[in-house]
């Protein structure tokens, strides 16, 4: 729910910025930097996500935003802009705790067995509220204003919290403290940190499973900034045109996560990633070089199921390989990882796409994709013989 809440903060801050701001073009980039930085400090949040209840941990979260999105309020004029720049900073820096609790939790509620159909619902539901939270914002602001907006976002993280006081996790092993009694908080906290970058620098599974997730969000994330000005330049789309290819995109997702949902199994997880991934590259090399519209909503189609097949897949994998003590951890890795992927993606797709062209930009893409999908069908072949032969530790 809270994702509807974040398409309603996110259009009520474009809208604010197009009312106060002189330079908006400097603006949006402010408020897109501020949003992505954070990210870059997930890192740490993992040590939390393992000490402490992860529970504990979201509700706090999801309080704690709630009461920073309403700060947004106080910006009335072009001098208090600098409020959403802070909110903008410290919401998606509390937000980096709330994710990889998330994520570390669902093997705690669901059997093994049902990982990926759990991560299928989950990427099924966040596509869903994405796509409805993005058409009732700006109905809704239009009409409302702003306020409404910035209200709605910090009830939806209000709600999100009162619901997870009636999800039970069952108890789990927490990490030990190694000689508490002569370290400091710092220290220990340090210890624990670097244990968890231990684990994951001497895990090949891991180092894969993350390599290959972070070229998937590559392609979706290059793709995304500079769709707008390619489409709009070469083949005059309308702003309609890209809700309905945004649209096509969204139903890709949702039937990914279906097919998941049905047919996936640990056995073919390798063959499913590597076939995403092939698929989403030669999807990204239409979408770049389709002569026409109806092609291009196919390729846009195209690209929405291998995304989420790929991505729930390399999420159950993860989750399933790495023991409960760790879990934390190497989630919020993911998640600093992914940020620094999309960063990057997003900065040289921004610079390179003036220098050699949209069109260029998107085909290197989809060639990079392809060429990871090949390597997943080789490196993979080790985690999923872990998974399917139960030899992990648990």
């Amino acid at each position: 729910m809270s994702y509807i809440g974040d398409r309603f903060a996110v259009v009520a801050v474009l809208v604010t910025i197009n009312q106060l701001a002189n330079a908006q073009g400097l603006a949006v980039v402010l408020i897109a930097v501020t949003i992505t930085v954070p990210q870059l400090f997930a890192l740490v949040s993992g040590v939390f996500v393992d000490r402490f209840s992860r529970k504990a941990v979201m509700i706090v979260s999801d309080i704690l935003r709630a009461g920073l999105v309403l700060l947004a309020l106080f910006v009335q004029r072009p001098d208090q802009l600098y409020i959403l720049y802070v909110v903008a900073f410290l919401s998606t820096a509390v937000g980096a705790f709330f994710v990889p609790a998330r994520n570390a939790s669902i093997p705690n509620l669901v059997p093994e067995q049902q990982l990926l159909t759990a991560n299928a619902l989950i990427q099924a539901t966040d596509v869903l509220s994405l796509v409805a939270g993005s058409s009732l914002a700006s109905l809704v602001i239009a009409w409302t204003g702003t306020a409404t907006g910035f209200i709605t976002d910090a009830g939806t993280f209000l709600v999100s919290a009162l619901f997870l006081l009636f999800v039970t996790l069952p108890p789990r092993r927490q990490v030990a403290p190694v000689a508490a009694h002569r370290r400091s908080q710092l220290q220990e906290f340090w210890s624990q940190f670097m244990s968890g970058m231990r684990y994951i620098a001497r895990n090949s599974h891991l180092l894969q499973l993350m390599a290959i997730t972070t070229v998937a969000t590559l392609g979706l994330s290059a793709t995304t900034l500079l769709a707008a000005v390619y489409f709009d330049d070469l083949l005059n789309i309308s702003a309609e045109g890209l809700g309905y290819l945004l649209a096509m995109e969204g139903l890709g997702m949702a039937l990914g996560a279906w097919l998941i949902s049905t047919y996936a199994s640990w056995a073919r997880s390798r063959q499913i990633i590597s076939l995403g991934m092939l698929v989403l590259g030669a999807g990204i090399v239409v979408f770049a070089l389709a002569p026409s519209f109806w092609m291009v909503l196919i390729g846009a189609f195209v690209i929405g199921v291998c995304v989420v097949s790929a991505r729930t897949t390399l999420a159950a994998m993860t989750q399933a390989l790495v023991p409960d003590a760790q879990r934390g951890r190497v989630e919020s890795a993911m998640v600093t990882v992914i940020g620094i992927g999309t960063m990057g993606a997003m900065a040289m797709a921004g610079l390179l796409g003036d220098l050699v062209g949209a069109q260029t930009i998107f085909v290197a893409t989809g060639i990079i994709t392809l060429l990871a999908g090949a390597a997943a069908a080789f490196s993979l072949r080790g985690a999923v013989e872990e998974l399917t032969n139960g030899r992990r530790h648990r």
